[in-house]
């Protein structure tokens, strides 16, 4: 049981950001959302990816779930360059902007492994680990920054929260049966951390728009307010007129 939560948290992982990359090509826009979110995110997955080189054979699932986040992160981040206007051969130009970014990262993820190699055991540890750890829950402040600013939580997908939060919870479940108390409860704190933050973001998008229904039934009895009161206008000018 215990496998098949690590291995379906690392597909949920892999998967992350897919369903944002879905909805910016839907609306061929990413308006709405943070793109920081995406590359505090994208040097994680690449600070991350970077470590677990290091030994392969005992962090393959890590290393294979971070590499992904890194690639669809590439796909996000053309997103936000090419959808700014319209422009001709959109997706040949997102294609080859998307496999640049990705060369590029091979590169960064190349430079962070032989960093990590040249240091010790315990500090390639410390920064390996802790380093995307503390990106992946910096990143949400300015999602949640974006929808206060514009007071709209549509260009963001939660079927990204969705995945990060089912992830969060099967890595738990991992640790928790794998470890002692104490000792997963130290490496789970990451994973209930970024869940915490979901939880904050949803709860964010929650009062927006309980904000903006409030705003726009205001609007409408105001609006009906007025009509009403034009009617009884427009009745008073006849009785006058007759």
């Amino acid at each position: 049981v215990s496998t098949a939560c690590g291995v379906a948290a690392t597909v949920l992982w892999s998967l992350l950001l897919l369903p944002q990359a879905w909805k910016n090509h839907r609306k061929l826009s990413t308006e709405g959302l943070s793109l920081t979110l995406i590359l505090l995110w994208h040097i994680a997955g690449v600070v991350g990816t970077g470590y677990y080189c290091l030994d392969l054979s005992a962090n393959f699932y890590a290393g294979l779930s971070f590499t992904c986040v890194g690639v669809v992160s590439c796909l996000v981040e053309a997103q936000f360059v090419i959808f700014r206007k319209p422009q001709a051969l959109l997706y040949v130009k997102l294609l080859a902007l998307t496999l640049l970014f990705i060369a590029t990262q091979l590169c960064a993820t190349s430079l962070f492994y032989l960093v990590f190699r040249a240091l010790s055991e315990e500090v390639a540890y410390a920064l390996g680990n802790f380093c995307p750890s503390v990106l992946f829950v910096v990143a949400f402040f300015p999602q949640i920054w974006e929808f206060v600013s514009i007071r709209d939580v549509q260009g963001y997908s939660f079927g990204v929260t969705i995945l990060d939060i089912a992830g969060c919870a099967l890595n738990c479940v991992y640790l928790y049966a794998q470890k002692d108390l104490l000792d997963a409860t130290k490496e789970a704190i990451p994973f209930l951390a970024i869940g915490f933050m979901h939880l904050v973001l949803i709860g964010t998008a929650l009062v927006i728009l309980g904000s903006r229904k409030q705003s726009n039934l205001a609007e409408s009895n105001k609006s009906c307010a007025e009509g009403d009161l034009n009617t009884g206008k427009s009745d008073t000018q006849d009785d006058i007129l007759v």
